[in-house]
């Protein structure tokens, strides 16, 4: 009778278990791909805008050539065409979209030192300011990339604390909540679930995050 009470004891563990595993997986998928998804279509209608405001024409046209050489599968041109847009033209507004890109693509190559000085760049000088969050947010997908947990817990408090009112913050919570667990700090993430409940109700972030409460006892 003990060993059966035991097997369901250990059962039941390995369904949470298994259950927040699931969870973290989830919520790690989608807050990357909003960032993905909604960078592309701010970026490209920032684009646009700066086309038709910045003073400087040209550095509009130097990243529409870098758009250009990776639409034709063309990386090495492209990243010249970024180089060169950021290099000359360091405070318009192509120039943090082409740090944004060139940061992508030095992340999906394991390049985590160029890409931070990009971002952090975009984050301290950005223009339009729009950018700054965009790029925290690659900030702390980078450092989750690393599994440095502490220091993508430290950037995604930053950006709750400058960005509440960001279309990202719900994610940004889900996946700081995510972290939490990931480093062990099951007492913080539990209070990330009930801000999440307290501050984004009737939501479908709220529900994810009432489920993972149950589960954590």
């Amino acid at each position: 009778m003990h060993a059966v009470q035991q097997n369901m004891k250990r059962g039941k563990s390995e369904r949470v278990a298994d259950f927040l595993v699931k969870q973290l997986k989830e919520n790690k998928t989608r807050f990357f791909t909003a960032i993905i998804t909604v960078i592309a279509i701010i970026v490209f209608g920032a684009f646009i805008y700066a086309r038709l405001q910045t003073i400087k024409v040209s550095a509009s046209d130097k990243l529409a050539s870098a758009y250009g050489a990776f639409y034709y599968g063309n990386q090495s041109q492209g990243l010249t065409f970024l180089d060169e847009t950021i290099k000359n033209y360091p405070n318009t507004p192509a120039s943090f979209q082409a740090r944004l890109i060139k940061a992508d693509l030095m992340i999906n190559a394991q390049n985590f030192d160029e890409a931070f000085n990009l971002l952090e760049e975009t984050v301290q000088k950005g223009k339009p300011e729009i950018y700054r969050p965009l790029a925290l947010s690659r900030i702390i997908y980078m450092y989750d990339q690393r599994q440095d947990y502490p220091s993508a817990i430290m950037h995604s408090n930053e950006f709750i604390n400058k960005y509440k009112n960001n279309f990202l913050i719900k994610d940004v919570y889900l996946n700081l909540a995510r972290l939490y667990l990931l480093a062990g700090s099951k007492d913080d993430a539990v209070r990330v679930y009930n801000e999440i409940l307290t501050t984004f109700p009737a939501t479908k972030e709220a529900a994810n995050a009432q489920e993972i409460l149950k589960r954590l006892g």
